[in-house]
C-alpha cells in the first residue's frame, strides 16, 4: 500500500479526534461525578442504576406510609388508655350507686349525673380525629363513627330524670346506624349456588331473584348484584360483596331499611341467614379496616374501629353503647322487664316498648320499669361485670395495635437499612471514583498532547512553509 502525506494526515485527524472523544467523556464524568450521562455510555448500568432509582423512590414512599401508621397508632394507643381510663370512672361511679344501698334516689341521680358526663367523654374520644380522619371510623374515617343523643327517663307522673346521654354509631349524614351482625355464607360451594334464587323481604314485601350463575364467587357476586340491579323493589337496596375468607356477605344500602332473606333455594351456603336483618353498607364501612402497603407486595391494616373497642361480647346487646343505656337506667331505679308496671306482658303498642327477639328470631318486647332494690342489684352485679368486660375488650384493642407498632417500629428500621443499602449500589453503579478519573485525565492530556506532537514531525512540510 502506498502511503501518502493525505493517508497520514486522514489517520492523524482520526486519532485526534479519538483522543478527543476521550478526553472529553473523562471531562464530562468528572464534572457530573457519573459514570453516564446517555443511556449509549453504558446501557447495562443505565437500566440498573434507573431500576434501582425506582426501587429508592417507592422505599422513601414506604417510609411515608410506615411513618403515617405510627402516627395513627400512637394516636390510638393513648386514646384507647383515655376509653380504660373513663371506663374506670364510671365503674367506681357504679360502686358508689349500686354499693351503699343507703343512697337515696336523688343522690343516685347525682352520681347518675357524673356517668352522664363520661358517656359524653366516651363519645369525644371515640371521635378522636388524626389528620383530617376519624381513627376509630374504619374506611368512613371522614365522618364521625360515634354520635350521642340526649333522651329523659320517666318514672312515674312528672318525676323524671333528664339529659340521659346515649350512644350510637352515626353514617356520613349524622344518622343512626344499628349494629348488626352480618349476614354472611357460612362457606362457599358454587353447586349450592347455580340456578338457584333467593327471595329477599324489604321492609315488609318479598322480591325474589332466580337462575344465580357464575362458576366462581366473584361471578356469582357479580351476578347477583346485576339481578338485583334489575329488579323492581330491589335495585340500589342490597349490595352484595366477597368478604376476605371468600364467602359472600349481604349489606343494606340504606341504613333504614329493613331486609332480610325470607326464603332461599340455596342449599346450606346460606344456613342460618334466614330472617336476620342485613347490617348496612355504613357499618360495614365503620367496622373495615384500614390497609397500608408499607413493603413490596406487604399491606397491613393499621387501624382498630368504633366495633371492635366497643363491642366486648358475642352477644348482640354486649356493647358498650347499650350498657351504657342500661347503666343510666339502672341509676334511676328502672330495670328492663318483659311486664308492664301492672304486671302485664309488654305488647309491640305500648309506649317504650323494645324488640328484643329471641335465639329463633321471636318477637320479644322489653319496657322500662320502675324497681328500685332490683336496679342497684344489677348495677353491682351485671353492669360492674359488663364494665370490666368492656374494659378487657378496650385493652385486648390496645395490645393488638401496640403488637402492630412493634412491628411498624421493625419495618421502619429495615426500611432505612433498605435505603442505605440500595443508595451505597446506586453510587457504586453511578458515580465515579474521583481518584480514578483524575490518573485517567492527566493520562488522556498526556496522550492527546504526545498526539499532537508525533503528528507535528511525522507530517512533511508543505510549500507553505517556505513562503515568507
Amino acid at each position: 500500500m502506498r502511503v501518502t502525506n493525505k493517508l497520514l494526515s486522514n489517520n492523524f485527524l482520526t486519532d485526534v479526534q479519538r483522543n478527543l472523544l476521550n478526553l472529553n467523556k473523562i471531562q464530562r464524568q468528572m464534572s457530573s461525578m457519573k459514570n453516564f450521562s446517555k443511556p449509549s455510555d453504558d446501557p447495562v448500568n443505565v437500566q440498573r442504576s434507573m431500576q434501582l432509582q425506582s426501587s429508592i423512590d417507592y422505599n422513601a414512599q414506604y417510609a411515608v406510609n410506615i411513618k403515617a401508621a405510627q402516627g395513627w397508632m400512637k394516636t390510638t394507643d393513648t386514646s384507647l388508655i383515655q376509653l380504660n381510663t373513663v371506663l374506670g370512672n364510671i365503674r367506681n361511679n357504679l360502686e358508689k350507686g349500686g354499693g351503699n344501698g343507703g343512697y337515696t334516689q336523688d343522690e343516685m341521680d347525682k352520681v347518675n349525673d357524673e356517668i352522664n358526663q363520661e358517656v359524653s367523654q366516651l363519645a369525644q374520644i371515640l371521635n378522636t380525629n388524626f389528620e383530617g380522619e376519624y381513627i376509630f371510623g374504619g374506611t368512613a374515617g371522614l365522618s364521625k363513627p360515634v354520635k350521642t343523643s340526649i333522651y329523659d327517663i320517666t318514672r312515674s307522673g312528672t318525676d323524671t330524670y333528664k339529659n340521659c346521654v346515649k350512644l350510637e354509631y352515626a353514617d356520613k349524614n349524622g344518622n343512626t346506624v344499628n349494629y348488626l351482625p352480618d349476614v354472611v355464607s357460612n362457606g362457599f360451594d358454587i353447586k349450592n349456588w347455580t340456578s338457584h334464587g333467593i327471595t329477599f323481604n324489604v321492609n315488609g314485601t318479598d322480591i325474589s331473584i332466580n337462575n344465580i350463575s357464575g362458576s366462581n364467587v366473584d361471578e356469582v357476586v357479580k351476578n347477583l348484584n346485576s339481578k338485583i340491579q334489575n329488579t323492581d323493589g330491589l335495585e340500589d337496596k342490597i349490595n352484595v360483596v366477597k368478604t376476605n375468607d371468600g364467602n359472600i356477605k349481604f349489606l343494606a344500602v340504606d341504613s333504614n331499611d329493613i331486609i332480610k332473606i325470607s326464603h332461599t333455594t340455596v342449599k346450606n351456603d346460606l344456613t342460618g341467614t334466614i330472617g336476620k336483618q342485613f347490617s348496612s353498607i355504613a357499618q360495614d364501612n365503620i367496622e373495615a379496616s384500614k390497609n397500608i402497603e408499607v413493603s413490596q407486595g406487604v399491606v397491613l391494616d393499621y387501624n382498630t374501629n368504633a366495633v371492635d373497642v366497643m363491642k366486648y361480647g358475642s352477644g348482640d346487646y354486649d356493647d358498650i353503647r347499650f350498657l351504657m343505656d342500661r347503666i343510666e337506667h339502672h341509676m334511676a331505679g328502672q330495670v328492663l322487664s318483659d311486664k308492664k308496671q301492672d304486671g302485664t306482658a309488654v305488647v309491640s303498642t305500648d309506649s317504650g316498648a323494645i324488640n328484643m327477639p329471641d335465639s329463633d328470631g321471636t318477637a320479644h318486647y322489653y319496657a322500662w320499669i320502675n324497681n328500685q332494690s332490683e336496679a342497684k342489684k344489677q348495677l353491682t352485679n351485671e353492669d360492674i361485670t359488663d364494665i370490666d368486660e368492656a374494659s378487657k375488650q378496650v385493652l385486648k384493642a390496645d395490645s393488638q395495635i401496640g403488637a402492630k407498632e412493634t412491628r411498624m417500629d421493625g419495618l421502619s428500621s429495615q426500611n432505612s437499612a433498605s435505603k442505605v443499602d440500595m443508595t451505597d449500589v446506586l453510587s457504586k453503579t453511578e458515580d465515579i471514583d474521583i481518584s480514578e478519573k483524575t490518573i485517567e485525565y492527566a493520562t488522556m492530556l498526556t496522550v492527546y498532547e504526545a498526539c499532537l506532537q508525533t503528528g507535528g514531525k511525522v507530517i512533511q512540510p508543505t510549500l507553505l512553509d517556505y513562503v515568507d
